[in-house]
């Protein structure tokens, strides 16, 4: 499950954090995106866990400093894929 973290210090990169993040959770991939500001680089961090987990985990992180970096975490609204409709 993807979450979007920001509070990154300009500095930061995805390896670091992805190491930072590893005692706290089964981090699958990191992606930096310093579009926008530069100088505000946010990411979007995958997590192998499932949603209550990765929520409890967010909960836990949201406002604590990692890597240097006092980090904010957002679960972005998600919404299941609905079926196709059957054929008549």
């Amino acid at each position: 499950m993807k979450v979007l973290v920001r509070g990154l210090r300009p500095g930061v990169d995805a390896a670091t954090l992805c190491a930072a993040l590893r005692p706290y959770a089964d981090v699958r991939a990191v992606e930096l995106v310093r579009d926008g500001d530069p100088e505000r680089p946010w990411a979007w961090v995958d997590i192998a866990a499932g949603a209550l987990t990765v929520w409890k985990l967010v909960a836990r992180l949201d406002g604590r400093y990692i890597a240097g970096c006092h980090l904010r975490w957002h679960v972005p609204a998600y919404r299941g894929r609905k079926a196709a409709p059957a054929a008549a």
